[in-house]
């Protein structure tokens, strides 16, 4: 393979871009699961592998570390499959293409991984190197963490004896999570038998343009292209005699940019129903017009439509996803600005004989994430839509000044002449599944830099991947 970084003295590197050739989709992990045991058996290390290829390594203590507490390293495997739409590139088979840019390591056009092969490579290099002082330490390397933490629900938390934890799942050095937000994974699904459409003509609405980000990012309030495709045909079907077609867009994890949608009506009708969609996307592009400028509409019309759904589905399914609230609920009076609570509504797809949706109630406060949950569970009900949560993982909460947070600081602050930063952030991590599982645990999150997780232009900052790293490996020799 074609290495683009500089690994002297830097064996992070060289196995980050090791991990990189092979694919690591979240469900998809089993090979990258080799590597890390092949690794493992390499060293002579013992290790464990579950039915869903969590992977946990052991490396004894170091020499005069015998009695210090046992460690635990954690990040998760599986990265988030991206491209632009101008990209041809097979996430299931080829090897992510990283470049470097003015001191960024990204990819030709794709997601580049460091959300969170920056941990897996840290835990490896942890692991093969002989001259580092450390306690006993158990690297923990999860699974199908990014669709909604999946993998680690399987995991055996009875296997480890770890007293301290430094998870390595963020993206904004010099920080430590004390916040962050749990949810319920749920889905929406609507069985149905089309109907012909006889007589009809079909109008198919593409909304894009829309700015778009990781579900965290709930403050920005951006629009979401599938809450904007179902407003339109809401209006239009509140106006005019109508049946769904379909109703397709959005990606796991993210604000939807992108969503298509066809509605079969009648030939005399095509004109005022373009004129809905038009004056309703001009009213919701002026209600984003600071968060979603580039928000755009195209249609098109077929003079005949495909087999439509039955009015009293279209009637309730139109009802339902107008009235679904999304974006944002409440902020911290603690972090201000921090989302707290909010709803996503991330994916939705049609199919010959149902439409579902993937959809999560999510906040830091685990009472406030099962009311939301509860909300959304009466509305599906009043609908007769089934409602189904997949998993729910639990946010933490956690103090500040814990010994092992005072070690981070002190050589942080050495290092780097800057204190640690305590932070929230809305997302889920699998911190929360640690200590509700293991409360003992003191718990520190060190992470690289990085930014637009998640998107074509994600990109580590190298000189913050270094910086890491080396503060890791001193924490390590300090505890």
């Amino acid at each position: 393979m074609k290495y683009v970084l500089d690994h002297t003295g830097r064996p992070y590197a060289k196995l980050f871009e090791d991990i990189s050739a092979i694919p690591r989709g979240s469900f998809k992990e089993e090979k990258i699961a080799d590597f890390v045991c092949d690794f493992a058996e390499k060293l002579g290390l013992e290790y464990t592998r579950d039915a869903v290829h969590n992977v946990v390594v052991r490396k004894p203590a170091s020499p005069g570390y015998e009695d210090h507490e046992t460690v635990m390293l954690q990040g998760h495997m599986d990265m988030i499959w991206n491209k632009r739409p101008d990209v041809d590139f097979d996430f299931e088979t080829q090897g992510i293409d990283l470049v470097v840019k003015d001191g960024f390591l990204m990819a030709n056009g794709t997601t580049c991984g460091s959300d969170d092969g920056v941990a897996v490579a840290y835990m490896l290099a942890v692991l093969q190197d002989d001259t580092l002082k450390h306690p006993s330490l158990e690297c923990v390397f999860t699974t199908a963490e990014e669709p909604g933490l999946y993998g680690v629900e399987h995991f055996d938390c009875s296997q480890l004896k770890a007293r301290k934890y430094i998870n390595m799942d963020g993206n904004l050095e010099g920080t430590s999570l004390l916040i962050a937000a749990g949810a319920a994974n749920a889905r929406f699904t609507k069985k149905f038998q089309r109907e012909n459409a006889a007589g009809m003509a079909q109008l198919e609405l593409h909304i894009h343009g829309l700015t778009g980000a990781h579900v965290q990012f709930q403050e920005r309030q951006l629009a979401n292209a599938i809450k904007v495709a179902a407003r339109v045909l809401y209006y239009i079907h509140k106006e005019l005699p109508c049946r769904l077609v379909s109703i397709d867009g959005g990606s796991i994890t993210t604000i939807a940019v992108d969503c298509t949608a066809k509605l079969a009506l009648a030939p005399g009708d095509m004109d005022a129903a373009k004129a809905i969609a038009r004056r309703v996307v001009d009213e919701v592009r002026f209600e984003h017009k600071e968060s979603d400028p580039g928000m755009a509409l195209d249609l098109s019309v077929s003079p005949s439509a495909e087999a439509v759904i039955s009015e009293d589905v279209t009637a309730s399914l139109l009802s339902l996803l107008h009235l679904l609230p999304f974006g944002l609920v409440d902020t911290s009076l603690t972090f201000p600005g921090l989302p707290i609570s909010s709803f996503s509504l991330e994916t939705i797809d049609t199919s010959e004989d149902q439409i579902t949706w993937f959809y999560r109630p999510t906040s830091a406060i685990t009472s406030k994430m099962l009311d939301m949950d509860e909300q959304s569970r009466m509305l599906a009900q009043l609908f007769n839509v089934e409602y189904k949560v997949e998993n729910y993982f639990y946010g933490h909460c956690v103090e500040a000044n814990t010994p092992l947070y005072k070690v981070f600081d002190q050589v942080w602050f050495e290092q780097n002449g800057e204190h640690i930063k305590p932070i929230g952030a809305h997302y889920g991590n699998e911190i929360g599944f640690f200590l509700r599982n293991m409360p003992w645990l003191d718990m520190i999150l060190l992470v690289a830099t990085h930014y637009q997780a998640h998107t074509p232009e994600e990109k580590l900052d190298l000189a913050s991947f270094d910086r890491c790293y080396k503060c890791l490996v001193e924490i390590l020799s300090r505890i």
